[in-house]
C-alpha cells in the first residue's frame, strides 16, 4: 500500500531539468496503482508470445536449459601463478559458467577435475587435469580442476525462483507486519471480515480442486488456487476510479494480505518433502539472532539484510523453500520509531531556523554554507529516527519488486508452450479444479465466510460496502497468477506435462476473474467513501 499523500517537496514548481523531462512520464506511470499490474500483464504476454513463436528455443535455452554454477574451491599447488606472473584467485572464488551442466551434476556423482575423465570436448579439463592454456590465454574464467568444496547449480528460472523471489516474500512479509501492528489487521474489529473472507478464499477453491482431481496424480496441486496476485487485483480496482469505495480498497487489501500469509503456511507446511534438521537448526539460530538484535533495538539495516543472506542458504538446504526466509527476515525488522512526534517536530524545526538564520542571502547554495549543510544533515538524521527500519525497507524495496522481480518472475514462469490447442490443454483435472477453483471458488468461499462473520455478529461490512460490491471484490481475489504459479512450480516440479496445464489455467482463469469482477463492479452504484485515517508508527516511550 503507497504512502504517497501527495505532499509537496522541494521539487514542488521547480522548472524540470533536462533528465528530469525524460524521468517524468516513467515516474507518472510508476506512481499508478495500477501500473505494477499493467507491467505484470505485459511481461506475461511477451512470455506466453515468445514460448509460443520460432524462437521458443531460445526461450527454453535461457531460462530452462541454461546452468548457472556458484562453486568455490581449494587453490591446487602449482597453480599459483598464470602467464604474467600474477597471482591466480579464480580457484578460491566463485565460478560462474552457463556450461556448468556439462561439469558439474548432482553432489557426489560427476567429480569435477575427475583425471581419468576426458573433458577435452568442451575445452574444461584435459587427461592430465591441465588448463587448457591455449582456450583461456592467463585470462577470464579458469576452470575447476577439482570437485569444490561448496557449489550449487541451478537453471536461470530456479535461481529467479529460490533466489530472486525471496526479495518479494521479503517485501510480503513487511507488509504483513505492518498490516497487522498499524494497519487494517491492528484492530480485531476492521480485521475479522478480510480475516473471515480471505479464509473462505482459501477453503472454497482448494475443495473445490479436490473435488476434481481426488485420488489422482494430479491432487498434490490443491494448493493452487488458493492464493490472490495483490497486485493485479488492486490494480483494476484503481482502474475503476472513485466508483468504488476506498473502504472496499482496504478490504480487499487487508483479504489479500492475509491471503498471502495462508499461502506461505501451506507452502512452509504442506509442499516440504524432506526435512534437514541440523540446516533448519541453524536457520533458527539466525533468527534467534535475528530477534534479539531487535530486542535490544538494533536499527542497522545493513546488519539484518547481511544476515539474510545465510538464513537464505540454510532455509534453502533444510528442504523448506527458501523463499520463506524472506518472510522470516521479515518478522525481525524493527518496527518501532527511535524518536516521537513531539521530538521529531522539534528538533526539525530548531533545524530548519539554524538553517534559515545562516545567511542573509536567502537564497545562498547549501554547498557554500557548512552551517546549512549540518542543517540539512541533521533533518535527515530525524527523519531516519522517526520512519521505523520496516517502513524504510519497504520504501525501498516495493518498487524492485513491483517493476523488476515480479516482472522477472513472470518472464521466465509464463511462458507456457501451447501443444494441440488451448480446449485440448485445459481437459487436465487439475486444469479443471485451477480454473473452478479461482472463478467460482474464490469469491463463493469468500462471500459465504463474509456473511457468517456478519450474521455473528462477528464483522460488519464497511460503510459504502453492499453484498455486490464484495462479489465483485471476491471475483478480483480469482486472479491468482504469481503466488498460484508460484506454488504450482512446486506442486508439479517433476511433472512439465501438469505444469504446464496448470499455468495455462491460471492465465485463463485470472482473465476471466478479472474480467467478471470489474464487470460486477462497475454495475455497483457511485458511493465513494474517505479514505479512513491510518494509524501511526509504533513509538518506544522510553526513547
Amino acid at each position: 500500500m503507497s504512502d504517497d499523500h501527495h505532499i509537496p517537496t522541494a521539487s514542488h514548481n521547480l522548472n524540470p531539468e533536462p533528465g528530469e523531462r525524460l524521468a517524468r512520464p516513467f515516474q507518472r506511470f510508476a506512481s499508478l496503482s495500477s501500473s505494477g499490474g499493467i507491467v505484470l500483464l505485459a511481461m506475461t504476454a511477451i512470455a506466453m508470445i515468445w514460448a509460443n513463436s520460432d524462437y521458443a528455443d531460445s526461450y527454453n535455452e535461457i531460462f530452462n536449459e541454461t546452468k548457472t554454477t556458484i562453486a568455490v574451491t581449494h587453490m591446487p599447488d602449482g597453480h599459483a601463478a598464470d602467464a604474467h606472473g600474477s597471482e591466480v584467485v579464480d580457484h578460491g572464488q566463485a565460478l560462474v559458467d552457463d556450461r556448468a551442466d556439462d561439469h558439474v551434476d548432482e553432489l557426489g556423482d560427476d567429480h569435477i577435475g575427475d583425471d581419468a575423465g576426458d573433458h577435452d570436448g568442451d575445452g574444461l579439463v584435459d587427461e592430465a587435469g591441465d588448463h587448457d592454456d591455449d582456450s583461456h590465454g592467463g585470462h577470464g574464467w579458469k576452470p575447476l580442476t577439482e570437485e569444490p568444496a561448496w557449489y550449487q547449480q541451478h537453471s536461470t528460472a530456479m535461481w529467479i525462483n529460490d533466489l530472486l523471489m525471496a526479495i518479494f516474500f521479503l517485501v510480503v512479509g513487511l507488509e504483513i507486519k505492518r498490516e497487522i501492528l498499524v494497519g487494517e489487521l491492528a484492530s480485531p474489529k476492521r480485521a475479522a471480515l478480510p480475516i473471515f473472507g480471505a479464509l473462505g478464499g482459501m477453503i472454497g477453491p482448494a475443495l473445490i480442486f479436490v473435488g476434481f482431481n481426488a485420488g489422482k496424480e494430479t491432487i498434490g496441486g490443491w494448493g493452487i488456487p488458493m492464493a490472490t496476485d495483490i497486485a493485479f487485483a488492486v490494480g483494476i480496482l484503481a482502474m475503476l476510479g472513485s466508483r468504488i469505495p476506498n473502504s472496499l480498497k482496504v478490504f480487499l487489501t487487508s483479504l489479500a494480505i492475509v491471503d498471502d500469509l495462508g499461502a506461505l503456511v501451506v507452502i512452509a507446511v504442506f509442499y516440504t518433502e524432506n526435512l534437514e534438521l541440523a540446516y533448519l537448526g541453524y536457520a533458527g539460530t539466525i533468527v534467534a539472532l535475528l530477534m534479539f538484535m531487535n530486542v535490544l533495538r538494533v536499527r542497522w539495516i545493513t546488519l539484518y539484510l547481511v544476515l539474510g543472506l545465510p538464513l537464505w542458504y540454510f532455509v534453502y538446504m533444510s528442504g523448506v523453500h527458501a523463499t520463506i526466509a524472506g518472510v522470516l527476515l521479515a518478522m525481525t525488522i524493527p518496527a518501532h520509531a527511535r524518536v516521537n512526534a513531539v521530538n521529531f517536530v522539534f528538533s526539525t524545526r530548531k533545524a530548519l531556523e539554524v538553517f534559515e538564520n545562516a545567511g542573509d542571502d536567502p537564497d545562498t547554495n547549501v554547498t557554500e554554507s557548512s552551517v546549512r549543510r549540518a542543517s540539512v544533515n541533521a533533518i535527515i538524521s530525524n527523519a531516519r529516527l522517526v520512519l521505523p527500519p520496516l517502513h524504510r525497507i519497504e520504501h525501498v524495496l516495493h518498487p524492485w519488486a513491483a517493476f523488476v522481480i515480479i516482472p522477472i518472475f513472470a518472464l521466465a514462469n509464463a511462458g507456457i508452450p501451447i501443444h494441440g490447442g488451448v480446449g485440448e490443454n485445459l481437459k487436465d483435472p487439475a486444469a479443471i479444479g485451477i480454473i473452478l477453483g479461482l472463478f467460482i471458488g474464490k469469491p463463493l468461499g469468500i462471500i459465504l465466510l463474509c456473511w457468517l462473520a456478519c450474521t455473528m455478529k462477528i464483522a460488519s461490512l464497511p460503510r459504502g460496502v453492499s453484498w455486490r460490491h464484495l462479489l465483485g471484490a471476491g471475483m478480483l481475489g480469482g486472479i491468482g497468477f504469481t503466488m498460484a504459479i508460484f506454488i504450482a512450480n512446486l506442486a508439479y516440479a517433476n511433472n512439465v506435462s501438469h505444469l504446464e496445464h496448470a499455468k495455462l489455467a491460471i492465465l485463463v482463469a485470472s482473465a476471466i476473474s478479472a474480467i467478471g469482477g470489474a464487470a460486477i463492479l462497475m454495475s455497483c452504484k457511485s458511493n465513494p467513501e474517505p479514505e479512513p485515517d491510518t494509524l501511526g508508527p509504533l513509538v518506544d516511550d522510553d526513547d
